[in-house]
């Protein structure tokens, strides 16, 4: 059964030939024949070309086991969510290593069709100052003009750079540069150079630079998408930032009594969350859901929401819908899905008694447990028209008190333990 054409086999293949021919002239050296010596002669030959060959083959192979390696690499940029300037530093490198370069940079086409060059790396995978490459712009020209690749492997003795100052000045020997083309559509160029050895680059390399190149060009087009999706990400954040404290300023306007009660409760909500745990992606809608906690009295009456006098039993019902009116008004927007629950459930109660679905236990949702004692808190230290706030010590007596039958009581004991809860108050306040 003939064996696999791999670099391993054939290399073994080498060793056990060459093996024969040294047992062989062994055996020769030990006759007298007259002949020997011309046979000796000629099977040393044959053994010098083998290895000869056998370096060859290693050398190929190893070559192309880079080339593989670097497609491989570029592919994996494909592939992965790396921004712009990762790929770029990705593409440069690799191609600088692929060909034994000694420096590079890379040119995009900007939107107004200018080409700018967007890295400048040495071999070193050191960033370099795009005046490092006082070249000829003739080279880049050229390629952009036509979409086809330049390669010198000695631009000294090159004709077609023999009028080209720079050239000659920065005495540069091996030149490489290559268009990036997407669907045909030319994106930028890729330029590499050697000042030191002449012959790095081969035209036999232009197929496999082809290649590479292709695939840099999808890299940096996929790099270019993830940018400008998360730098559109990024405006809708601040936009949807803007619309939520907008609404809290409304409801501030509409409530004075209330008004500085929402910031001061966020504040505390988030620091609770914090040391109870709490990542950096939950702490997002945490603190969304501790913005929009009372959106629902949007839809209260103004003669029922800002009645001095005490409210009748129909009138406090209609109250206890507002978790219910935030829920309704919310969740038609997708990105407050993960926000609804301090709306939707910071007036239910941990044994069962609260409102609007009248929730028990861990069936209230976590960030609703926290910010409800933290609303509590906030509402009875807070001066209100019709009593003064009550003192901290007291408050933290009564929420204490409150422990298993309000509030979660691991809840209660972290809240309990935040240092100068009546510091964070005046804080809070004067600011």
């Amino acid at each position: 059964m003939p064996q696999s054409l791999d670099a391993q086999s054939i290399q073994k293949q080498f060793g056990e030939m060459n093996k024969m021919l040294m047992r062989v002239m062994a055996h020769l050296a030990r006759t007298n024949d007259g002949q020997t010596s011309l046979v000796l002669r000629d099977l040393t030959q044959i053994s010098s070309s083998l290895n000869t060959i056998k370096q060859g083959t290693t050398n190929y192979f190893d070559t192309h086991q880079r080339q593989v390696r670097a497609l491989v690499g570029v592919g994996s940029a494909i592939n992965s969510s790396l921004g712009l300037k990762q790929v770029l530093e990705e593409v440069m490198d690799t191609l600088i290593a692929l060909m034994g370069a000694e420096r590079g940079f890379l040119m995009l086409r900007e939107f107004d069709g200018e080409m700018k060059v967007r890295i400048a790396r040495g071999i070193d995978h050191v960033d370099l100052n795009e005046d490092a490459f006082a070249i000829s712009k003739t080279i880049v020209g050229r390629v952009v003009k036509t979409g086809e690749a330049v390669l010198t492997t000695n631009a000294q003795d090159d004709p077609r750079f023999i009028e080209q100052l720079s050239v000659a000045a920065y005495r540069l020997l091996s030149i490489l540069c290559v268009p990036l083309k997407l669907k045909d559509e030319l994106i930028g160029v890729i330029y590499v150079d050697n000042r030191v050895h002449t012959g790095i680059f081969q035209d036999d390399d232009l197929s496999l630079i082809s290649a590479f190149a292709n695939q840099a060009a999808v890299a940096i087009d996929n790099a270019r998408l993830f940018d400008d999706l998360q730098a559109s990400n990024a405006e809708l954040e601040i936009a949807y930032s803007a619309t939520l404290e907008g609404w809290v300023r409304a409801l501030d306007l509409r409530d004075k009594e209330t008004e500085g009660h929402t910031k001061r409760v966020t504040v505390l909500t988030e620091r609770l969350a914090r040391s109870m745990g709490v990542d950096d992606e939950a702490m997002v809608h945490i603190t969304r859901g501790a913005l929009l906690h009372d959106i629902g009295k949007m839809a209260i009456p103004d003669g029922i929401l800002l009645k001095p006098s005490g409210l009748t039993e129909e009138e406090r019902e209609l109250v206890q819908q507002h978790p219910i009116y935030a829920f309704e008004m919310l969740k038609p927007i997708k990105f407050l899905h993960p926000a609804l629950d301090i709306p939707y459930c910071h007036h239910e109660k941990w044994d069962g008694s609260g409102y609007p679905r009248g929730l028990k236990g861990e069936e209230i949702p976590f960030a609703a447990r926290i910010f409800s004692v933290v609303d509590v808190w906030d509402a009875l230290v807070s001066d209100r028209p019709y009593r003064k706030g009550i003192l901290p010590a007291e408050v933290k007596k009564s929420i204490y008190e409150l422990s298993g039958s309000h509030f979660d009581p691991k809840i209660v004991d972290a809240f309990l333990s935040l240092d100068d809860l009546s510091t964070i108050l005046r804080k809070l306040k004067s600011d």
